[in-house]
């Protein structure tokens, strides 16, 4: 038998008394193709801070390809090709798809300051190298024909293709692949998934974690599961699922609510928020095409789709981070058309983005405590700078309100956000938006990455939240999960909107098929039926 390519050998990693790994140790052979899975919490993040550098663990050693790298800097172990890749795929905006990819190629070909500040010879080798290995990457995730355009216009599951290239062109032995398939729709899985196993054929070896369990197995020959800091199976797919502990950690009863829609409401005759005739383009592609919504006050409002549809671009055009066209786009009256992000904030809109974009060196606490910056902003500079006895008793008053919802928070309050699970993360993600005092909550993709259960403890406190009068835009990948709760609903397809009403009324909706999933293939019905069979 080949010696392991990865072995890790009793890692163990504690944050304060907390134990987020305990004594974990596994092993993959070169070219073998393993998942990685376990509920949110379980550890799966922190072992993959402890294999690319991220983490030190406080016991037990890792090694790759021979040598003992536990503790290395990340890009040490990088350059030794052990590569990851990250839930949140973060491209560089302005620059385009094929140089994003180049970027992963420098450090790979040693091209040095001296060279590039020359601009002869070896640079202009290098840069023709590069990019000339940057296609082939492209070609192979099957982003060759977007590499000249902004990697702005990807999609969130382009965005994560392109992520796999940016490693490819870091000389990776060895790929390690965080949630690829999360926010992604049943026909992106499968180009993924074939992606996956064509690099596994080409010799790659991979691990990848991920909560879609069609999708592990798939493509997976082999499954480790972790459920609290420990492994608890690893072998043969088939073997996994009819392992008792792993149906009760992971896939049993433990995840699933009952079956329920909301009920009816009946809908405000203003608006809260009142949208009409809204556009955004990048580039000169149309991301929405006279999109028109209305969300009440105190409803529960779920923007669903495929990928690429507008939802996200919906949301960023509300909270003012992306420019829009409308003839109408009004929260309470007031025009929002060309109005600040900051200004946004402080009338009480407030954005959860996709990806939660946390302060990962800050602290729980010191994350919550920003969500307070727009609102002392907006009443002058001087009340950034000091903190009046009103302020401190408002701060007080929110932080016990966010504590009340997720008491998890309050629990690791002291703790890096960056180490936090990421159910964990979402949760101190929607706690520092209801810092900032919110009227309208709006919520992309909570559900990304998120276990089963997870979600499910996610989505009671939105209700709560609706229950106690906030009014929320919800946009969710699970559409039974979305529509199980929303008063209303609208469904976006290619930028428009293709259907609207009830939650209950559009979970029978066939155009739900055609937009989030797609037409015309029995397996993609099957697979509508699944989700509108979906208890949450």
């Amino acid at each position: 038998m080949t010696e392991p390519l990865l072995t890790v050998d009793g890692a163990s990693v504690r944050f304060g008394a907390f134990k987020a790994l305990t004594d974990v140790g596994f092993s993959i052979q070169p070219n073998e193709l393993v998942a990685l899975i376990g509920p949110n919490g379980a550890g799966k993040t922190t072992l993959l801070n402890v294999l690319s550098g991220e983490i030190t663990p406080q016991g037990g050693t890792v090694h790759f390809s021979g040598r003992n790298i536990t503790g290395n800097a990340p890009h040490r172990i990088v350059a030794d090709g052990l590569v990851r890749t990250f839930q949140a795929a973060e491209p560089f905006q302005r620059l385009t798809v094929r140089e994003n990819v180049m970027i992963g190629g420098v450090s790979h070909h040693q091209l040095g300051l001296l060279p590039s500040l020359l601009g002869r010879g070896r640079a202009l080798l290098d840069h023709g190298v590069l990019r000339a290995e940057a296609d082939q990457h492209l070609a192979t995730v099957r982003l060759a024909e977007l590499a000249g355009q902004p990697a702005s216009v990807l999609t969130a599951g382009q965005r994560r293709l392109l992520s796999i290239a940016r490693a490819l062109a870091s000389g990776a032995q060895m790929l390690v692949l965080d949630e690829p398939g999360a926010g992604l729709n049943d026909i992106e899985k499968r180009v993924l998934g074939d992606i996956i196993l064509a690099l596994s054929a080409s010799g790659k070896t991979i691990l990848f974690i991920d909560h879609d369990m069609p999708l592990v197995s798939r493509i997976a020959r082999r499954i480790l599961v972790l459920d609290q800091g420990r492994i608890i199976a690893d072998g043969e797919p088939a073997a996994v699922r009819s392992n008792p502990r792993v149906l009760e950690a992971y896939l049993g009863q433990r995840g699933v609510v009952p079956a329920r829609t909301a009920p009816s409401r009946a809908v405000a005759a203003k608006p809260l928020l009142d949208v009409s005739n809204l556009s955004v383009s990048y580039g000169g592609l149309a991301a929405l095409d006279g999109v028109s919504l209305g969300v009440g006050q105190g409803e529960i409002v779920a923007l669903v789709g495929a990928n690429g549809a507008g939802k996200s671009s919906l949301l960023r055009a509300i909270a003012g981070v992306e420019a829009s066209r409308a003839d109408r786009m009004t929260f309470d009256d007031v025009d929002l058309r060309g109005e600040s992000a900051d200004r946004a904030v402080a009338r009480g809109i407030n954005l959860v983005p996709e990806g939660r974009a946390l302060f990962s060196s800050l602290t729980v606490l010191q994350n919550l405590a920003a969500g307070r910056y727009a609102r002392r902003r907006a009443e002058g500079f001087r009340h950034v700078m000091w903190r009046s006895a009103t302020e401190r008793r408002i701060f007080a008053e929110r932080l016990e309100a966010v504590y009340q919802l997720f008491p998890v928070l309050k629990e690791r309050a002291g703790q890096l956000a960056g180490t936090l699970s990421g159910g964990q993360q979402q949760m101190l993600a929607i706690g520092r938006a209801l810092m900032g005092e919110p009227r309208l909550l709006m919520l992309d993709e909570p559900s990304l990455g998120l276990a089963p259960q997870v979600l499910a403890e996610i989505l009671r406190c939105v209700e709560r939240l609706r229950d106690d009068g906030l009014t929320i835009l919800l946009v969710e990948q699970n559409v039974s999960a979305a529509l199980g709760i929303a008063d209303r609903g609208y469904v976006l397809a290619n930028g428009r909107v293709a259907a609207q009403g009830s939650g209950r009324s559009l979970l029978e909706d066939t155009r739900i098929t055609e937009a989030y999933l797609g037409s015309g293939d029995r397996e993609l019905e099957r697979a509508a039926q699944g989700v509108r069979a979906v208890a949450v």
